[in-house]
């Protein structure tokens, strides 16, 4: 009976120190890992938007977060991140990058578990610009050629194609959603530049 309570004891002793261990490890790597994200996800946005002066951050009620890219005469364009838990192995997330007017302007893939060699070709920025470059929410139908639409997809990976024509569509459809907001808060900006000191 003793020698079980000795393990038990000892078993619980090597579990508090590892928990110790583990809490300490995280605690010194969530924020380098974090800063690496923020970094990552900076890079997408300047990859996906049209020439801008300033870009900022604008986070909305329902908690919307895009990328407002302003120049002299105004907003010149907006970046947002929007994502499909239907492609081949999961979940797609994507950075999409449009101009005032709201068309692509630029994509990039920010997260896939895609096969290699084959889903995993659309993280090439100029495939995913050959497709879907220069069209907005109403441009096209937003589903792949094998399924009616107008999206071409990569040859064997058209699931990952059609994942990545959603993500997209229905990045550009809650983009037009909350444009009007986004249109209210650029004079906003404006004039608290003017009322300001000179940058």
């Amino acid at each position: 009976m003793r020698e079980i309570l000795n393990l038990s004891l000892r078993l619980a002793l090597i579990c508090a120190v590892m928990a110790v261990v583990l809490a300490k490890v995280d605690a010194m790597t969530r924020e380098p890992i974090a800063a690496v994200e923020a970094q990552a996800q900076r890079e997408a946005v300047e990859a996906v938007m049209p020439p801008f002066e300033t870009l900022e951050p604008d986070t909305l009620a329902d908690g919307a977060i895009y990328f407002v890219g302003r120049g002299a005469d105004g907003p010149t364009g907006y970046a947002f991140a929007a994502s499909s838990a239907k492609g081949y192995s999961g979940e797609i997330a994507v950075m999409v990058g449009v101009d005032a007017g709201g068309r692509v302007v630029g994509t990039r893939v920010l997260r896939h578990a895609e096969t290699p060699g084959l889903g995993s070709r659309y993280t090439d920025a100029e495939v995913l610009k050959s497709f879907y470059a220069g069209f907005g929410l109403n441009d096209r139908d937003w589903r792949v050629k094998k399924d009616g639409g107008d999206v071409d997809a990569i040859t064997g990976a058209t699931v990952t194609g059609r994942a990545l024509a959603e993500a997209v569509s229905t990045g550009l459809a809650g983009f037009e959603r909350d444009r009007p907001q986004l249109q209210v808060a650029a004079p906003a900006a404006a004039a608290a530049d003017t009322t300001g000191e000179a940058h």
